[in-house]
């Protein structure tokens, strides 16, 4: 029998190593209740008998399957061995037969699931004087049986876990060895091997569930534009760091590789919205110990940059360069790319400026310049700057001096007086004079050359006259006298011209500047100087005009 049981217990032993659940072992275990015992004396013709009793056990644990157990029982003889002895052996005296146990040894026991078998090995000793009582029946005996020897228990049981704190215990049987003697019984071994069954209630104190394992995840970042990449990472606690943990990931959107604390998810093609990345971690040699977490992403919109644009400078002229620069923005900081078309002219740049040139671009036009920017995902801006082209110079005008009236001087007498048909003239020009007080009047005068022989100055007298007329004379006219300069020229004519001078203009005559400081305007109606002969005129001095 003792070998059954320790087959027993060894398989117990097995149960329990490969228990993969982690369990929840209490610091103590009380089972109380009913037991019965199967003696087997061995004594010829008392072949066994029962006892039955009860009792308590106390086992406190260590580690999750070991713990040390104190056994407390107690029976009464029963009418069991009072029966064998009276029909056997005709022994009719008073009987005595309770039973004591007290044993303490390991005890294995699985603490996962309903259903928990323990095994146990349990020394110590036992008390009885039913083998007084037996040796005293036989009539061979001189001696007496011991009340005191040596026990030992074998076996094992099942517990029904109920809850925490209590289980019932429908059987735990055991091989029980015990060893009394009876002195001078013929054929006694000493060994008495019994049978013990045990049944009732386990309550039990201390002990806590066992932490469960934890995750927890992240990614980064947790806002990207599709097509970025995305880093996922689980943190576990509570899970055995002697054994391996194996990691599977999965994601609800995009492309997930990883087999350990990191996983990278590819998230080429994504719409906008949120996406889920989920680990879960496995301790592969302890069943259900797992823990899972997630984390969330979020594809964003793609928006499309902005742009301004600008030139420097504004304005050139033809042939010459200007800059045209880009601010922009990526809301998304996604790469920007440049490209520039201008209306005329050409445009060279990739970068955020480019230079127009306008050789070949029509004079006095604008031109604009537009630039597109783009980003990654091909969303695009654009913007306008404008270069003016200045007009070409207007062509150079050349004023010229105009001839607005002229007079003839034929009187003899007075060659250098203004008569009434210059007079007439004069009054025309004067009129033109009061409409045109911008411009210079340039009043030349000429002689011919038979007249400068005896007159020196008529060329410019005849000047001044003309000019003492407008400022002065009775036509009234009163013109501004610095409007009008006096001139002579080189012609051989008996005239005065008058020009109006546009400033920047020049007369076409070539003329010389009077010297009016030393010549007087005279009034055309002045009398007729009279002249006398002198030895300064006997010697054909010339004479001063009138």
């Amino acid at each position: 029998m003792l070998k059954y049981v320790l087959l027993a217990a060894g398989l117990l032993i097995g149960v329990c190593a490969s228990a993969q659940e982690v369990p929840v072992v209490p610091k103590m275990e009380i089972p109380v209740g009913f037991s019965f015992v199967n003696v087997h004396p061995d004594l010829a013709p008392i072949t066994s008998f029962n006892v039955f009793g009860g009792g308590g056990q106390f086992n406190v644990n260590f580690g999750n399957y070991f713990g040390v157990k104190a056994d407390f029982m107690g029976y009464a003889k029963g009418s069991g061995l009072s029966n064998q002895l009276r029909n056997n052996l005709d022994y009719t005296d008073s009987t005595r037969g309770n039973t004591f146990t007290y044993m303490f040894g390991p005890q294995i026991k699985k603490h996962t699931g309903k259903i928990q078998p323990f095994g146990e090995v349990l020394f110590g000793a036992a008390h009885t004087n039913a083998y007084a009582t037996i040796a005293n029946a036989f009539d061979s005996a001189s001696g007496s049986g011991s009340n005191n020897a040596f026990a030992m228990a074998a076996g094992g049981g099942i517990d029904f876990k109920i809850n925490r704190n209590f289980s019932l215990r429908p059987v735990q049987v055991d091989y029980l060895l015990t060893r009394f003697s009876a002195n001078h019984v013929a054929g006694y071994t000493n060994n008495q091997n019994n049978f013990r069954y045990v049944g009732g209630l386990v309550f039990t104190f201390g002990g806590a569930p066992p932490i469960p394992p934890k995750a927890s995840c992240s990614v980064s970042p947790t806002e990207i534009m599709a097509g970025d990449p995305v880093s996922a990472t689980v943190a576990t606690q509570n899970f055995n760091p002697k054994r391996p943990i194996t990691y599977s990931w999965t994601s609800t959107g995009g492309h997930i590789t990883g087999t350990t604390e990191t996983a990278n998810v590819a998230t080429t093609g994504l719409s906008p919205g949120s996406y889920t990345v989920s680990a879960t971690a496995t301790d592969e040699k302890q069943r259900n110990n797992t823990a899972s977490c997630s984390a969330s992403f979020t594809v964003k919109q793609p928006l499309p940059p902005t742009a301004s644009c600008s030139a420097s400078p504004t304005t050139v002229k033809g042939g010459e360069s200007s800059t045209v620069t880009v601010s922009a923005q990526s809301p998304d900081g996604s790469q920007l790319t440049y490209s520039f078309v201008a209306t005329a002219g050409r445009v060279s740049g990739t970068g955020s400026s480019a230079t127009l040139d306008t050789t070949g671009a029509p004079a006095g036009s604008p031109i604009t310049t537009t630039a597109t920017v783009t980003n990654v995902h091909g969303l695009t801006a654009t913007c306008e700057a404008v270069v003016n082209v200045a007009p070409l110079p207007p062509p150079e005008v050349v004023q010229e001096a105009t001839n607005v009236g002229e007079c003839s001087f034929n009187n003899s007498n007075k060659p250098g007086r203004v008569d009434n048909e210059c007079k007439a003239t004069l009054d025309q020009v004067a009129l033109l004079i009061q409409k045109e007080p911008n411009n210079t009047f340039v009043i030349v005068g000429f002689a011919e050359d038979e007249e400068t022989t005896t007159m020196t100055q008529l060329a410019g007298q005849r000047a001044v006259n003309v000019k003492y007329y407008f400022t002065q004379g009775e036509g009234g006219q009163q013109i501004d006298p610095s409007l009008l300069q006096v001139k002579t020229g080189s012609e051989k004519s008996r005239k005065v011209r008058i020009y109006t001078v546009p400033p920047g203009a020049k007369v076409p005559d070539e003329v010389v500047a009077v010297d009016e400081t030393q010549m007087q305007g005279v009034s055309r109606n002045a009398p007729a100087r009279k002249h006398r002969k002198t030895a300064a005129a006997a010697s054909d001095a010339p004479a001063t005009p009138q």
